[in-house]
């Protein structure tokens, strides 16, 4: 399978309205670490973009949405005791996982994260998240409840 006119842009306000359902999908068997519902699926989304407006791209299937990353340049972090970068939420429509798409959507925000240190958290019990997180060089930190801290340098 080719890309099919996959490509990576920044995201604007007006993508926003596609993502709630977009994630609610992705969270289909990891209910406890989304969203209750939609509605709360769409004041997150808002929130987070509205925590770094400029640190959020999403990824474009043939004019379709099929994935998005939020991430914040400017998070303090209280583990590192210092600001890094940060990624809040990362998420690819289930029927298209394992195309890269992930990988891109992370590629593109570390670059707009670089030169600092890279945190996310993820659930515990998310193993393929983790998995994909290491292969891209992070390393599990702390837990904290059901989630667990995973930090890049």
């Amino acid at each position: 399978m080719g890309d099919g006119g996959m490509r990576i842009r920044r995201g604007r306000r007006e993508d926003l309205q596609y993502l709630p359902s977009i994630l609610m999908k992705a969270y289909e068997g990891l209910e406890e670490y989304g969203e209750r519902d939609i509605d709360r699926a769409r004041k997150y989304i808002d929130e987070l973009y509205e925590e770094d407006p400029e640190c959020f791209f999403v990824a474009e299937e043939n004019g379709e949405i099929v994935g998005f990353i939020f991430c914040n340049r400017f998070w303090y972090s209280k583990f590192e005791h210092s600001q890094v970068g940060a990624i809040h939420e990362i998420v690819v429509l289930p029927s298209h996982r394992h195309e890269g798409i992930g990988k891109k959507l992370i590629e593109r925000a570390m670059e707009e994260l670089k030169p600092s240190k890279i945190e996310l958290w993820v659930g515990e019990g998310n193993k393929d998240a983790i998995k994909f997180y290491e292969k891209l060089g992070f390393k599990r930190k702390e837990k904290a409840g059901k989630w667990v801290r995973m930090i890049k340098d």
